[in-house]
């Protein structure tokens, strides 16, 4: 696969930015064209109606109409106009605060779903951890009663160091459960902060080595969740434990390490070498994630992704690039994508290094 032929397609969420400034201004309009065209005319006519029943002569409908619009009625005509456009100004006011509250519910129900997508990436990594290793657990057990009872049966017993290993084994696993258990207990008291990294507009920027924290990402990942994958994976040409680069540069912890350990999970969900290039260019960092995995069709992830809320389903894959969409747009990033079908996938994290603020 030749760099050089690599066009990433940005990626975005289904956003609905609908324009209310030209409300008010509409309702002036009608109400002033409607105020000279109907109520003044209308006016006219229960003048002359009023004129007509009082003295008893014969209505002129035509030549009322007709006198509406006479030259010198402009002051009238000005009146009703001036009454119909503030009218229907402050009636078009209303309207468009309704309608923006509107959109502010649909915006935070948006906000809700991303929420959801959140929680549930952190604990579908645990839960992944836990259900695989209490299997492994059960198996081991299983195969240590099957023989056990063979032993009773046939006479044959196996050595203390047979017993051993599996004895072994089971308590690495079930070390490995209490560190999960743990890892659960913390990420409880942990939610909040990611709650507030999806909402907020006020998080603290922190500087810290970028490079560490991108391993830890890693491990996290490759500790827990796919543990039980073979998964090589090198950063900026070297193997994971090699890496000694040093990129230091304030960002906010919580909403960073949602971004890239949905793109992370994502590559290494469908493939087995990942490769991560990091390239500062001085006011942007560029996150490139490469997997070899089977690819995929971008255009029909960009169909996906601008799928509304209501028509997607709630156990849809690509919740968590819509949430690392959603958190790079805060911070004033983007999220890029290039596949081929058999050629593997690249997703392409960018944002400033220095924000002005989280939005």
């Amino acid at each position: 696969m030749n760099p050089e032929e690599i066009k990433p397609v940005v990626l975005k969420a289904p956003t609905r930015r609908e324009r209310t400034w030209f409300y008010p201004w509409i309702g002036l309009l009608f109400g002033v064209v409607s105020g000279i065209l109907i109520a003044h005319p209308l006016a006219m006519l229960a003048y002359n109606l009023h004129e007509c029943l009082i003295s008893g002569t014969t209505c002129d409908v035509t030549g009322a109409l007709f006198h509406s619009f006479a030259f010198h009625m402009w002051p009238m005509m000005l009146l009703f106009s001036v009454f119909g456009g503030v009218s229907w100004g402050i009636i078009a006011f209303v309207m468009q605060r309704l309608r923006e509250n509107r959109l502010r519910l649909n915006s935070l129900h948006q906000e809700f779903e991303l929420q959801v997508a959140t929680l549930r990436h952190h604990y579908k990594n645990l839960a992944i951890g836990i259900s695989g290793f209490s299997s492994r657990i059960k198996r081991k057990l299983t195969n240590m009663d099957e023989t056990i009872r063979r032993c009773f049966e046939e006479g044959k017993c196996p050595t203390y160091e047979d017993f051993h290993k599996d004895y072994e084994s089971i308590e690495h696993n079930v070390d490995i459960l209490e560190e999960a258990a743990q890892r659960l207990t913390h990420t409880l008291g942990q939610e909040l902060l990611f709650l507030k990294a999806l909402t907020s507009d006020a998080l603290t920027l922190g500087r810290q080595d970028f490079y560490p924290f991108l391993i830890h990402c890693v491990d996290d990942l490759l500790g827990l969740r796919f543990r039980e994958k073979n998964i090589r994976v090198e950063i900026n040409g070297q193997p994971l434990e090699d890496c000694r680069d040093t990129l230091i540069f304030p960002f906010e912890p919580h909403t960073m390490e949602v971004i890239l350990q949905n793109v992370l999970s994502n590559a290494m969900k469908y493939g087995d070498i990942i490769q991560i290039r990091v390239v500062d260019s001085g006011q942007r960092l560029q996150v490139e994630v490469r997997d070899n995995g089977p690819g995929m069709d971008i255009q029909e992830l960009k169909r996906n992704l601008a799928i509304s809320g209501e028509r997607r389903e709630a156990e849809s894959t690509h919740l968590g690039l819509r949430v690392s969409i959603h958190l790079l747009g805060k911070i004033g990033g983007h999220l890029s994508a290039w596949s081929r079908p058999g050629e593997g996938g690249v997703f392409i994290i960018e944002f400033p290094k220095h924000p002005a603020r989280i939005r």
